[in-house]
C-alpha cells in the first residue's frame, strides 16, 4: 500500500488535485481516482503491464490521465522548497541564508 500513499503520484496528490475515489475491489489500491471522466495513474510502467499495452496512445484510450501523470513526474521533487527560494531570495541566483550555518539554494536544496 505504500506505493500509492506516498511519492509524486500518491492518493494524496490525486485527492489533492480534485480527483475524486470510487471505491473498486478490482482497482490497484481497491479504489481508483477519477477526474472530468480520466483515471489518476499510480505508476505508469506497471499500469501498461498489467494491461498489456506499451504506449501512452493505449492507456488514453481507456481514459487514464496520462498528461497529468507526465506533468507531475517532469515538475521537480523540490518545488515546494523552490517556491520557498523564489519568495525569500534578494538576489536571484545567490543561496539565502537560514540559521545556523544552513543555506538554502535556488534548487530547494538546504545544507
Amino acid at each position: 500500500m505504500k506505493a500509492v500513499t506516498s511519492g509524486k503520484h500518491s492518493c494524496y496528490k490525486a485527492l489533492d488535485m480534485g480527483y475524486e475515489k470510487t471505491p473498486d475491489i478490482n482497482a490497484y489500491s481497491g479504489a481508483y481516482y477519477i477526474k472530468d471522466g480520466k483515471k489518476w495513474i499510480f505508476n505508469i510502467i506497471g499500469l501498461k503491464k498489467d494491461l498489456g499495452v506499451t504506449s501512452d496512445d493505449e492507456l488514453r484510450k481507456e481514459n487514464y490521465d496520462v498528461d497529468v501523470y507526465w506533468m507531475i513526474e517532469k515538475y521537480p521533487v523540490n518545488s515546494g522548497m523552490i517556491a520557498l527560494y523564489e519568495d525569500l531570495t534578494v538576489e536571484s541566483g545567490a543561496s539565502v541564508y537560514l540559521e545556523g550555518g544552513m543555506y538554502l539554494h535556488p534548487d530547494g536544496s538546504i545544507n
